[in-house]
C-alpha cells in the first residue's frame, strides 16, 4: 500500500446533502468546461444563443439528465478527432437537453441505437472494457413495465425501512435506463452498469431482477458507482496501473485495481441496505432467511476484496478515506 496519508474514513451513513453536493460539484465542472470549449472555439462552431446561456444557467440551477454530460463526453471526442461536423451536432443537441431533471428516478427503455443517439450513447460509454465487450438491446413493453414495478416497490421498501439511503439514491440516480442482453448463450452476461460519462444514469438489465430484496440491492449497488464518480472528479482513488488485474469477487473475469476498489464500497452498500431491511422488518414474508444468506454472502465477498486491496492497492488517500469507511461499517455489522 502506499505511505501513509491523512485521512478520515468516509461515513457510509447515507448522505442526501452530500450526493446533492456532488451533483452540483459535477454540474459546475461541466459548465465550466463548455465555457471553456466556447472561448477556444468560437471561430469554428456555433454557440446558438441564448440556448447556449440557458443551458449553463440550468446547470448551475440544479440537477440535469444523465444524457447532458453523455452529449459533452460526444463533444469533447468530436473536437479531438477534428471532427467539427459532429461537434457542432452536439453542441445543438446539448442545448436541447436544459430541462430540469425529475427527482425520481426517470425510467425509460433503450431504444434501437442505430437511429437512436441517445440510445447509442448509452450503449457506448457502459461498453468500454474492450477485453469484455458486451450488448444491450432495447426491452420488450411487457419487460419494461414489469421492472417498472419492481423498482418502485423496492423505493418503497427503502422509503419504509432506510428513507435517508432511498434520498441519497434518488439524489444519485436521476435516470434508470432498462435493456436487456441478446438471447444467445455464448452472450456475456450484465446486471445493471454505470459510467463515469452518464452522470446520474444506471443502465438495468430488465431481466435480472426477480423479486424487491434484490431490486433493492441492484439500486444501493449501482448507486454506489455513481457516488464514487462523484467523489473521484478531482483525483483517483488508487495509483496502480491500468494494465494490472486481479481476481474480482463479483465478476467472473480479472478486474483493474479501481474495479476492486469499486465492488469493496459498493458491496458494503449492498450489506447496508439489506441490514435496513432487516432491522426495519421490511423484508418481504418469506424472504427472511434470502435475506439474511445475502448479508453473509457480502460479508464474504468484502473480505475477499479487501484481501485484495490490502496486498495489492495504491491506494491515494481519498482511496485510503473510500476503503477505510467501507471497512468500519462492516466490521462494526460483522
Amino acid at each position: 500500500m502506499a505511505a501513509a496519508d491523512h485521512f478520515t474514513p468516509l461515513d457510509l451513513t447515507p448522505n442526501p446533502a452530500r450526493a446533492a453536493a456532488l451533483d452540483a460539484r459535477m454540474r459546475e465542472r461541466l459548465a465550466d468546461s463548455l465555457r471553456y470549449i466556447r472561448s477556444q472555439s468560437v471561430d469554428h462552431l456555433g454557440f446558438p444563443e441564448p440556448a447556449f446561456d440557458r443551458l449553463l444557467a440550468r446547470l448551475a440551477e440544479g440537477p440535469v439528465g444523465s444524457s447532458v454530460f453523455a452529449v459533452y463526453y460526444d463533444l469533447v471526442l468530436a473536437i479531438g478527432q477534428d471532427d467539427l461536423a459532429e461537434a457542432q451536432r452536439c453542441i445543438d443537441e446539448i442545448v436541447s437537453l436544459a430541462g430540469k431533471a425529475p427527482y425520481g428516478p426517470a425510467i425509460v427503455a433503450l431504444k434501437d441505437y442505430r437511429t437512436d443517439r441517445v440510445s447509442d450513447r448509452f450503449r457506448r460509454f457502459v461498453d468500454t472494457d474492450p477485453e469484455n465487450h458486451f450488448v444491450i438491446l432495447p426491452p420488450a413493453p411487457e419487460k419494461v413495465e414489469a421492472c417498472r414495478q419492481r423498482i418502485a416497490a423496492a423505493f418503497a421498501l427503502l422509503d419504509r425501512a432506510a428513507p435517508a439511503l432511498s434520498d441519497e439514491i434518488r439524489m444519485l440516480l436521476r435516470e434508470i435506463v432498462l435493456a436487456v442482453g441478446p438471447d444467445r448463450p455464448d452472450a456475456m452476461l450484465f446486471d445493471g452498469a454505470s459510467s463515469f460519462m452518464l452522470w446520474g444514469a444506471l443502465v438495468l438489465n430488465a431481466d435480472s431482477y426477480q423479486n424487491d430484496l434484490d431490486m433493492v440491492q441492484v439500486l444501493a449497488h449501482e448507486s454506489g458507482h455513481n457516488l464514487l464518480f462523484g467523489l473521484c472528479a478531482d483525483g483517483p482513488m488508487i495509483e496502480n496501473d491500468d494494465s494490472e488485474r486481479y481476481a474480482s469477487p463479483v465478476r467472473r473475469d480479472p478486474r483493474p485495481m479501481d474495479g476492486i476498489v469499486h465492488a469493496a464500497f459498493v458491496i458494503a452498500r449492498m450489506h447496508q441496505s439489506v441490514q435496513a431491511l432487516l432491522d426495519a422488518d421490511a423484508v418481504a414474508a418469506g424472504q427472511e432467511a434470502e435475506a439474511t444468506t445475502a448479508l453473509a454472502n457480502l460479508q464474504r465477498n468484502f473480505a475477499h476484496a479487501m484481501n485484495t486491496v490490502d496486498r495489492h492497492a495504491l491506494l491515494t488517500p481519498l482511496g485510503r478515506s473510500v476503503m477505510e469507511g467501507a471497512r468500519a461499517y462492516m466490521a462494526a455489522h460483522a
